[in-house]
């Protein structure tokens, strides 16, 4: 038997997008979300998993970053691989955001 993993916020969220096949979320959202839901994993999941480009999410993360929202931490010698977190503004963000969601079921 494997290990039975929970579905987060942004899997449930993009189940009613391809049921109702709308887009409900911004990609500052699925990024929120992603970052609150996959602690420790790699943008590059999102990248890969996401409706929006890499360029677009990148862009976005660039601009969640000098907004204090997340934050940028390198963790290997020479900047290359990076970590993001999500800093105290994200909470608020991320309430609104569940508030909006909720409207929605």
């Amino acid at each position: 038997m494997g290990k039975q993993v929970e579905m987060g916020q942004l899997e449930r969220i993009r189940i009613i997008e391809d049921d109702l096949r709308v887009r409900l979320i911004t990609c500052e959202a699925e990024i929120l979300l992603f970052l609150k839901d996959n602690r420790g994993r790699k943008i590059r999941d999102l990248c890969d998993a996401s409706k929006y480009s890499h360029v677009t999410i990148h862009d976005y993360i660039r601009k969640l970053t000098e907004a204090g929202i997340i934050a940028k931490d390198a963790f290997d010698g020479d900047g290359r691989r990076v970590r993001y977190t999500l800093m105290e503004k994200a909470d608020k963000v991320l309430d609104d955001l569940y508030g909006q969601i909720e409207n929605v079921r």
